[in-house]
């Protein structure tokens, strides 16, 4: 029989005791009745909580510039508080033999180099509150920029080098007024206003200013929300929301210390960049980036780069499933999942067992860096096929009403509803759905439909689509997948029939052709699961496709049985003649 250890005693939420409280989580002591008497109180009174959280950061090594309320120095306490102890910020690992090589930084020379960096911009007449985006793969350059950024004063954007479709239009919806990108990238960012600056600095740049120091209502950040409307605005978030959330999330709900070293390959970056990789700074821990795929050729590498906690996507899972629990390595003390991923419990129960027989407890989170750093998530604790989850603390939200989210859930399944200033406030955010239980809540999931609850952006696929010669007209349809939080993504291109030698009907394209235009333009991770080519003419609407008959025509089996009939592809031919100019005549 499994001994069972001394009940964890609840502590006095009037005080607030943040290391027991980190401590309790990072031995998976935390359960039910532990949170249930902690949290509510922090969710109630937030500023009892943040003063607990400064309170706790100042007290480290380091110590903490940052005030609340007064202003907040972001550089300074993701680098500058880690100084002179030799410790690496950052590091990036590759398979032995591989032509690149791995990269190291250390915050000694993180500090340096970002310094260089930050005067050699100032030179060029970058000044605080003016925005940088930065278009580049997670690298020792990527965070080098953004910390440079950062320490400038500057409002932070962060972008993968995907497509060039991609890259230019959100560079159009983020509007900044200076863009770091790589030459061999440089391509990407097209003709767009914002001045280009360099990625090296002179050897003897002049590093010696001091940081800015951000008003607590200053914007710190402008980051694109990858929930709700694919073509939303941008998010501002102020200077106090980054900084609290970075010590939330990195030595609460992380549980970092100086320590430990965070890997999360394979998760989004459009969804966590560049929350993940400030928080673990802010925690004086190490960030190491390593590629999916070569993961998935050696596991080994999560052992080289000294992984202690690490975030688990579904095919790093599935990896590991497949390798056994040995593919995690020896210094690893937890790991974590995403919680908007595609819901597959009994996978995820099937690692969580095998990684528990280790000793190795797994949590969950539930968030966006668009939205603050994470909202919900699931403490360390032994497996469980349905794990209770709990909103983050320090976060005042509601429970309300799925159809009106402003209004208090009345029954105990509602949607969680972040408050600000007493106002729901769902930026950047899905829509998720908690049950109410007696040890805290279940997470249905989210009522947004897309890959991992992500929204897809349809329209702006459908127009990259149409660029393909052959192509008259295109659209793109989401539908829910078999499990929560999934979505299958069917692109449909309506083209002109050609006939051949046999009378029979031959398209003039084909779907590899479009897949690897989607690809090429916005990136692999917009590849539809399905590409379907009609030699119909669709419903137009301002002269493009109807995307609602689309959806209805393509999910009812109509376009099928419609290219299968003759009548209605010659009409969809004579469509398309008297279209043409001069066609009618």
């Amino acid at each position: 029989m499994e001994e069972r250890s001394a009940p964890v005693p609840v502590p006095d939420p009037e005080r607030l005791d943040l290391r027991a409280f980190i401590d309790t989580l990072r031995a998976g002591k935390a359960d039910g009745a532990y949170l249930r008497g902690l949290l509510p109180a922090t969710y109630e009174a937030p500023e009892r909580f943040r003063r607990a959280l400064y309170a706790h950061a100042a007290r480290r090594p380091g110590g903490l510039k940052s005030r609340p309320d007064e202003g907040y120095d972001v550089y300074h306490d993701c680098v500058v508080a880690h100084l002179g102890q030799r410790r690496r910020a950052f590091a990036s690992f590759v398979p032995a033999g591989a032509a690149a090589g791995d990269q190291e930084i250390s915050y000694d020379a993180l500090h340096l180099r970002a310094g260089a960096l930050a005067a050699a911009w100032r030179s060029a007449g970058v000044s605080p509150g003016q925005a940088i985006a930065v278009v580049l793969p997670l690298s020792v350059e990527h965070v080098v920029a953004l910390l440079a950024a950062l320490r400038l004063g500057a409002v932070v954007s962060t972008l993968p080098p995907l497509g060039p479709t991609f890259v230019r239009n959100r560079l159009e919806r983020l509007a900044p007024d200076h863009v770091v990108i790589a030459e061999r990238h440089r391509h990407l960012a097209g003709q767009q206003e914002a001045s280009l600056l360099p990625l090296a600095a002179p050897a003897r740049s002049d590093s010696a200013q001091p940081s800015h120091w951000y008003a607590p209502d200053e914007p710190a950040a402008r980051l694109l929300p990858v929930f709700g409307d694919p073509a939303a605005e941008p998010v501002e978030l102020t200077a106090a929301a980054l900084h609290e959330a970075l010590l939330r999330d990195g030595l609460v709900v992380l549980g970092l210390d100086e320590a430990d070293t965070l890997a999360a390959p394979g998760f989004e970056p459009l969804q966590h960049a560049p929350h993940l990789v400030l928080a673990a700074l802010a925690a004086g821990a190490a960030y190491a980036e390593l590629a999916p795929g070569d993961l998935e050729a050696d596991p080994r590498l999560l052992e080289r780069a000294g992984v202690t906690v690490l975030g688990v996507t579904r095919g790093l899972r599935d990896v590991v499933l497949r390798r056994g629990a040995a593919a995690v390595p020896r210094s690893a003390r937890a790991w974590f999942r995403s919680l908007t991923e595609v819901v597959e419990p009994e996978r995820w129960d099937a690692l969580a067992r095998a990684l528990w027989a280790r000793k190795l407890p797994g949590f969950g989170v539930a968030g966006a860096a668009a939205a603050g750093g994470v909202h919900l998530f699931t403490p360390p604790s032994p497996p469980s096929i349905v794990p209770r989850v709990w909103p983050a603390p320090g976060r005042a939200w509601l429970l309300a009403e799925l159809a009106a989210g402003t209004l208090p859930a009345l029954n105990a399944a509602g949607m969680y509803t972040p408050m600000s200033d007493g106002e729901p406030d769902l930026a950047g955010l899905p829509r998720l759905v908690l049950a109410r239980e007696p040890d805290g809540f279940v997470l249905a999931g989210a009522i947004d439909v897309g890959h991992d609850a992500q929204a897809y952006p349809t329209t702006e696929v459908a127009r990259v689509i149409e660029r393909e010669p052959a192509v008259r007209h295109a659209a793109v349809v989401v539908s829910p997948g078999r499990t929560t939080n999934d979505a299958k993504i069917s692109a449909i291109a309506f083209v002109e029939d050609e006939r051949g030698p046999d009378g029979r009907v031959r398209l003039p394209v084909g779907a590899r052709a479009i897949a690897a235009l989607i690809e090429r333009e916005m990136g692999r991770p917009f590849l539809p699961d399905r590409i379907e080519i009609f030699p119909l003419r669709p419903r137009l609407s301002d002269g493009v496709a109807d995307e609602a008959w689309c959806r209805a025509q393509y999910l009812g089996g109509a376009l099928h049985d419609k290219a299968r009939s003759e009548l209605f592809v010659l009409l969809s031919r004579l469509g398309y003649i008297l279209a043409r100019p001069g066609g009618a005549e």
